[in-house]
């Protein structure tokens, strides 16, 4: 009798250890296997991680949506997320280099949430609220996620994404549709910024402009931004084009997948990254 009780007593034990140990081990669904894209010209990617998404169950209102990614040196991983019509607030998620989740940042006011770029140990994002007369260009410490400087933006050039060219200079992407005098094409403005005043200066001079959209979804909408050293990369749906920093030499790359991405960038070892939204998937070349 004292062997079946003690018998007994072991297996509620192991039962009770195997709950709370599968309570504590992630759950991968058959949607979080790692997966493959091919791109046209041949680039292959392949899933890095998968960050934060939504429960299937989440609150109206309170949904997260994913909107972008930069990196630092270090590699850690900064990630944007919408608050619920994606139109004024949202939370950063800090990711390290082995994929844990370090910090969330609080309720931030980011409109969007789409424009985002690290530089210096500071994160630049700019907050395009419907209908404000002006957008701000703010800069987030890095470490302790919180707003310590901001700059107005003429709503008039509506930003889309940003890349930091360097401390004082953010240059930002504006898309033209048909309705335009110069017709569909993306616009390339440099901000410069300083720390004794609260604007952006900009000089029509400078101003790049390309002709043509891409994407493969009707509004061509912009998804993200990239500058390397001797390049740009716009990002839609469907597709991204590079070109050279004077404009010439465009090059445009199918995705070869209806997936809707919402970012693309380079790490320090020049591989490419490109972020993917509602199973939340980041892939790095191969």
């Amino acid at each position: 009798m004292k062997f079946i009780t003690r018998f007994n007593l072991l297996i509620s034990i192991l039962l009770l250890f195997i709950t709370i140990f599968n309570i504590n081990m992630p759950i991968t669904s058959a949607k979080e296997q790692k997966n493959t894209l091919t791109f046209s010209n041949g680039t292959k990617v392949s899933t890095l991680f998968f960050p934060y998404r939504d429960k299937v169950n989440q609150k109206i209102g309170t949904e997260r949506s994913l909107q972008g990614m930069t990196i630092d040196a270090k590699g850690n991983y900064y990630l944007m997320y919408a608050l619920g019509d994606k139109t004024t607030y949202g939370y950063i998620y800090k990711y390290n280099k082995k994929f844990k989740l370090v910090k969330i940042s609080k309720k931030l006011r980011v409109g969007h949430g789409q424009a985002m770029d690290y530089h210096k140990g500071y994160l630049y994002q700019i907050v395009d609220v419907v209908g404000s007369k002006n957008y701000i260009l703010q800069r987030i410490d890095a470490n302790t996620l919180k707003v310590i400087k901001k700059w107005t933006i003429p709503a008039e050039i509506h930003p889309n994404v940003l890349a930091m060219e360097s401390d004082t200079t953010a240059i930002v992407v504006s898309k033209t549709t048909s309705s335009n005098v110069l017709g569909e094409g993306y616009e390339l403005n440099r901000l410069h910024i300083g720390e004794n005043f609260r604007y952006t200066i900009r000089h029509p001079r400078e101003k790049l402009r390309v002709d043509g959209l891409i994407g493969t979804t009707k509004g061509k909408e912009i998804q993200g931004f990239e500058r390397t050293k001797d390049r740009y990369y716009i990002l839609s749906n469907g597709e991204y084009t590079s070109f050279k920093h004077d404009g010439s030499d465009q090059q445009t790359v199918s995705l070869q997948t209806t997936r809707e991405p919402e970012g693309l960038l380079f790490n320090s070892k020049g591989k490419m990254l490109v972020l993917f939204n509602k199973v939340n998937e980041v892939f790095i070349e191969q």
